[in-house]
């Protein structure tokens, strides 16, 4: 069973995942007895073993794609680091500098944190 942060998160990115403008068509959270709640959350303080298995298992169906893993999807035999296991090299040169963070440093030891960050859709 996933713990409480864990299950946040993961509510959260379903959420953003489903929310298409107003409705949330589609919700594990929002089928069955769900329903008649106002809110996901309210629904969750009803039936919190329910809510964490419906949670916990869209976010096995739906893992988190990241910039590695989309990066890897194109250029499968790329070479990573043996150290981190992130490309060799920086996201910035691939994805654009809107997807480099703050704290990126191009070609430095924060490289494994951009790598495994969730991509902006």
């Amino acid at each position: 069973m996933m713990d409480v942060p864990t299950f946040f998160k993961e509510r959260e990115r379903m959420c953003r995942y489903y929310k298409n403008g107003i409705d949330c068509c589609g919700c594990p959270l929002a089928k069955n007895n769900f329903i008649q709640y106002e809110n996901c959350l309210d629904c969750c303080a009803h039936f919190p073993e329910e809510a964490v298995a419906a949670v916990e298992n869209w976010s096995k169906e739906h893992p988190i794609r990241t910039y590695k893993s989309a990066f890897l999807e194109k250029f499968p035999d790329a070479e990573l680091g043996c150290e981190d296991g992130a490309p060799y090299t920086c996201l910035f040169y691939i994805f654009g500098l809107k997807h480099a963070p703050d704290y990126c440093k191009r070609n430095s030891a924060t490289c494994f944190k951009c790598w495994n960050r969730e991509v902006e859709e």
